[in-house]
């Protein structure tokens, strides 16, 4: 069976490798360069993590997603995950760690309770409330994401998929199953899986009321060579306050020390190149200082900026129309699940071909 991947963000390369292993003939379009270093999943490293509060399910998900990521290391040849771990603290008393500690006895997800004692101890350079307390999760840790992306498309060349880049679909018929480029050019197949992240809408305008896109960015920091050092000894951060739900990652296998998770979202029309907002970074940086022991020897050195579909309840949409697959409505959380997304899609393919 054809079928045509648009977008080649993880979710697209993914479900691509997924239906070439199965042995369907498949074409990927892209707006930009393959992979696109304008997506939203091109970066340094991304965050997996069990650590969900209430929400169990995805928990569940992050133990399907670490299998499906394994495979994806044996048919690649390579490993791009640095199991750091992964260190979640509540730190204004919110309720997030006793219903965190609950998704994870639940589903069997193996985590270990820190203490204030134990987390200053692996994590020096953070100033922390008395009552501090946290969850570990020792098998999680770091996506090299950009490196992921560089090898699904170069296993996708040698598997003999065909990668269009610089390919912009302006139009995607799910009756038809083809797609409009904005050349005018059509391009037919039997099935199409659209995974054109915050684009998604604008091609299947019958999502538009359930997905907003929205621009996020993560900054990137310098730090004195002595709390450096102690960074990258460090398992992956997640910190629960009132506030916020913030997030860093460690600077590994020649990665950044990277900060995110500020409340600074743009809803806005989706355009490339993703427009960079130096104040939205220092914004991010200035939502942690109150959290680290030396602020003052931290400044932001740039700037990582990408558009994710965005839905009230922060879950994810995966709908099927006629002969399309969508799947969108990531929420800013989409990396880690990726492979796994991309198996879904795959299936729903193989399972309409069935019937």
């Amino acid at each position: 069976m054809k079928v045509i991947v648009v977008g080649a963000g993880i979710v697209g390369l993914s479900a691509a490798w997924q239906l070439v292993r199965r042995g369907h003939e498949v074409v990927v379009l892209e707006q930009g360069a393959i992979p696109n270093p304008g997506s939203a999943s091109f970066d340094e490293h991304r965050m997996i993590r069990p650590q969900y509060g209430p929400q169990a399910h995805y928990t569940a998900m992050v133990r399907d997603a670490l299998a499906t990521w394994d495979e994806l290391w044996a048919d690649l040849g390579e490993v791009h995950f640095v199991p750091t771990g992964v260190l979640a603290i509540d730190l204004g008393d919110t309720g997030w760690m006793g219903m965190t500690a609950r998704s994870l006895r639940e589903t069997g997800t193996a985590h270990d309770h820190w203490s204030r004692r134990r987390i200053q101890e692996h994590a020096p350079f953070l100033a922390l409330p008395s009552a501090a307390r946290g969850l570990f999760a020792p098998h999680a840790g770091v996506l090299l994401a950009d490196r992921i992306l560089d090898g699904l498309s170069a296993w996708l060349e040698m598997s003999g998929a065909t990668l269009i880049p610089h390919s912009r679909a302006v139009r995607v018929d799910a009756d038809t199953a083809s797609v409009t480029l904005d050349t005018g050019e059509v391009i037919c197949a039997d099935r199409i899986v659209v995974a054109a992240g915050a684009w998604t809408p604008h091609l299947l305008p019958r999502l538009a009321r359930r997905v907003t896109p929205v621009r996020s960015t993560a900054a990137y920091i310098a730090a004195e060579l002595s709390d450096l050092s102690q960074w990258r000894k460090a398992p992956a951060l997640f910190l629960a306050t009132r506030q916020a739900h913030l997030y860093a990652l460690p600077p590994v296998s020649g990665t950044g020390l990277k900060f995110g998770g500020a409340p600074v979202l743009r809803s806005e029309t989706p355009r490339l190149p993703v427009p960079v907002c130096e104040g939205d970074a220092g914004a991010t940086l200035a939502a942690f200082r109150d959290h680290l022991k030396r602020p003052g020897r931290y400044a932001v050195s740039g700037a990582a900026a990408g558009y994710y579909a965005d839905t009230p309840d922060k879950e994810f949409v995966f709908e099927a129309f006629n002969r399309a697959f969508a799947i969108t409505g990531c929420s800013g959380r989409m990396f880690k699940f990726g492979s796994l997304a991309g198996r879904r899609a795959a299936d729903w393919i193989d399972a309409d071909l069935i019937r």
